[in-house]
Formats: structure tokens, C-alpha cells, sequence
């Protein structure tokens, strides 16, 4: 079997496994509840249960609130009777934008203009630096510090289609030759040829990310990590974004 198969085929019983628990436990006791004589709002409750079996099954904030939003969208869409293509179709577009969310633990963050800034005073100096922006979304980082340091190469490593597909067409537009956004598993990436690796991900794959970085960035090379800490190694460095979210970017030097 191909191996994007094997992944995709991995995905759809992870998405399919846990949700299945969570709204199977939610029927359960509603059922059950009912069996009981008991009087309750079927609709919140069932969405109640699932959300709470999702935060006990460790799955991300994002689906928790899918769990509780899903019986209520089951139920309108029942009254609204319409074609079963639709609702495949809104699924296949979700889990285009949202890949790596259910794939990898790794939400669709995107970073904001005050720490693109933040960014661009930390890169190195010398000319012809390299940087490679690890789950780059919609591709906003590597375009702007490309902007701002025409002397430099940035690269955006993106595996969700539709994020890749916007960041690609961004780039396609403006033209810039120093900035490159590629389609792929940022695990397959080799990071040996980049003087700065920046990663905006989650808590999750953290401790993998210091593994590859150890293993394949050169003396000298900086590791940007956007909000996320790495438990095994305490950054080398801290800078405070002046931003809402109250940004903190944390700096590992090799």
C-alpha cells in the first residue's frame, strides 16, 4: 500500500475511532437516562457527554468542541434533508484545512504580524541566511521575513492541502524569488541546511522536534519555537512578543 494511503487510511480510523466513543458514550447515557424515566434537554446533554469523554481521551480543545457541536449539526442536518454529497463534501474540506490537527496533534496556527516582526530581529545578520518555517500554513511567515531580508532563503513546509494551496498562490502572486512553499510531511524535511528553524505547532510533537534538531542542525543554527517549550531542554532564550495572545518565543541555540 502506497504510503499516503496508509496515512490517510490511519487518519479516517483515528477521526472515525474517537468519535464513535465520544458520541457512542453520549447515546449510552442518554439512553440510559431515559430508560430511567429522567426529563432532560436531549440536544445539550448528548453534546455535554461527548465533549467531556473527548477531554478525558486527550483530544485537543478544537475537537472537544466538534464533540458538543456534533449532535446538534446531526440534527439540523436531518431537517434540512439534504444530499448525502454535501455533507461528504464538507467533510473533505474541513479535513483539508485541519489535517494536521487530527494527523498530528497540530492545530492550524497562524502567526501574527508582531511576531513576524520579533522574528525578523532575530535572524542572523550575515547575507544569504536560510530559514525554514516548519507547518507554515498559509505561508505568511516565510513571505514576510522574505520581504524584509531579500538577501536571505526561506522555505514554508506545509502538508495541509488547502493551507498549502492559499500559500502557494500567495507566493505565485507576489513573485518573490527568495521564498519557496513546499507541499510535504515537515518530518521528512531534513533540517541541516537552514541557519533558523521556526515551528509554530503544539505541545505534543515538541519533544520530537528537539530530537530531529539535535540530530540534524549544525553548531551555530537557531531553534524558534512560537508559544511551545520543549520539556527535555530549557530555551537558551526568551523574547515577549507585544502582541494580544502575549506571544513568547522560545530560542534554542545549537
Amino acid at each position: 500500500m502506497p504510503a499516503w494511503a496508509s496515512r490517510g487510511r490511519a487518519l479516517v480510523n483515528w477521526i472515525v475511532g474517537k468519535t464513535f466513543i465520544c458520541q457512542g458514550g453520549a447515546v449510552a447515557a442518554v439512553s440510559l437516562a431515559a430508560w430511567l424515566g429522567l426529563t432532560f434537554p436531549v440536544l445539550p446533554l448528548m453534546g455535554v457527554i461527548a465533549a467531556l469523554v473527548g477531554w478525558r481521551l486527550g483530544l485537543a480543545r478544537g475537537w472537544i468542541g466538534t464533540q458538543f457541536v456534533l449532535p446538534f449539526a446531526v440534527a439540523g442536518g436531518m431537517a434540512l434533508a439534504l444530499p448525502a454529497y454535501v455533507w461528504l463534501s464538507l467533510f473533505a474540506l474541513t479535513l483539508a484545512v485541519f489535517w494536521n490537527s487530527s494527523r498530528g496533534g497540530v492545530p492550524l496556527y497562524l502567526s501574527n504580524n508582531s511576531t513576524w516582526a520579533a522574528l525578523a530581529g532575530l535572524l542572523p545578520e550575515q547575507s544569504g541566511i536560510k530559514f525554514i518555517d516548519l507547518g507554515g500554513g498559509l505561508g505568511g511567515t516565510a513571505l514576510y521575513l522574505a520581504a524584509h531580508r531579500p538577501d536571505g532563503q526561506f522555505v514554508s513546509v506545509e502538508s495541509a492541502p488547502i493551507p498549502y494551496a492559499i500559500s502557494w498562490l500567495r507566493q505565485a502572486i507576489g513573485g518573490r524569488s527568495n521564498v519557496a512553499m513546499t507541499y510535504g510531511d515537515m518530518w521528512q524535511q531534513s533540517l541541516t541546511p537552514f541557519d533558523v528553524v521556526y515551528a509554530f505547532l503544539s505541545p505534543r510533537p515538541m519533544p520530537d522536534l528537539y530530537r530531529k534538531a539535535r540530530a540534524e542542525m549544525r553548531p551555530g543554527t537557531l531553534l524558534i519555537s512560537n508559544s511551545f517549550d520543549i520539556p527535555e531542554r530549557a530555551a537558551d532564550d526568551r523574547v515577549d512578543v507585544d502582541d494580544s495572545r502575549q506571544t513568547q518565543l522560545h530560542i534554542w541555540k545549537f
